[in-house]
């Protein structure tokens, strides 16, 4: 059966009880990570993950709490001794820094058991194969940075993505993260199962949107440490939009596609 596995749920400050962003998609026993935040190396091994099947990754910005555990993870797989070959999908600025940082790290591609490489993130489908497609959007949430941007004259694009997921018949949405609700707005319609980030934007506004759109089941995650009182907020204001599922993410959680 297909799932999805939350494999780090915190917010971008970390939490001592749960790693940063990711998930991995299981698609007929095959399996797709979306963002590697760190801590998701010890947060795979917990769950009995093999990183040796782990087809194709994909990374939605550059902040830390999304993108910095690549580095041990390919170390991992490097001690594993991993064979099949690795592909990374990021965004297109960051594919050049990526790939130094990796050899800063002796994390040479000569060395490795293993091919790897990162390719770059185009908005439209970014991956596909039969009872699978994966497409990406643009989002504004690096977009606050531009000034200083501007003032330093460093080549940052501020490029930044979510995803839908099509599984067969069924759409799943995962923001990443956005800017504000406004973000969603286009994403949100024919989707069954979203997953949204709860640090930027509106939340009563992000739970009228995707019930507007017909989201079915409604995920919040990168979750700050405060609970309970923002647990109750997240979920009345899902249940006050008429959101038929409402759930809160947690390092370990997994359901059925």
């Amino acid at each position: 059966m297909s799932s999805i596995l939350f494999t780090g749920t915190s917010s971008g400050y970390p939490a001592a009880d749960r790693a940063c962003s990711s998930i991995l998609l299981n698609i007929s026993g095959r399996l797709y990570q979306i963002d590697a935040g760190e801590g998701f190396s010890s947060s795979a091994l917990k769950r009995k993950i093999d990183c040796k099947i782990i087809e194709k990754i994909f990374i939605s910005h550059l902040h830390p709490d999304h993108s910095c555990g690549i580095f041990l993870e390919l170390q991992m797989m490097l001690l594993a001794k991993r064979k099949a070959g690795l592909e990374i999908f990021a965004p297109a600025e960051a594919l050049d820094g990526l790939a130094k940082a990796a050899s800063m790290f002796y994390l040479f591609p000569q060395k490795m058991p293993f091919s790897y490489g990162f390719k770059p993130i185009r908005p439209g489908p970014v991956y596909r194969k039969v009872g699978l497609a994966i497409y990406a959007f643009p989002n504004k949430h690096l977009e606050s940075n531009a000034r200083i941007i501007d003032d330093l004259g460093v080549p940052n694009k501020m490029q930044s993505y979510s995803f839908k997921i099509v599984v067969g018949k069924k759409t799943i949405l995962y923001s990443g993260d956005i800017k504000d609700e406004f973000d969603l707005r286009r994403l949100v319609p024919g989707v069954h199962t979203a997953i949204v980030e709860s640090m930027h934007g509106d939340i009563g506004s992000i739970c009228r949107i995707c019930a507007d759109g017909g989201v079915k089941r409604l995920i919040f995650t990168h979750l700050p440490a405060r609970f309970p009182a923002d647990r109750r907020n997240l979920l009345s204001q899902a249940r006050k939009a008429g959101i038929e599922k409402a759930l809160l993410a947690f390092d370990g959680l997994k359901i059925p596609l």
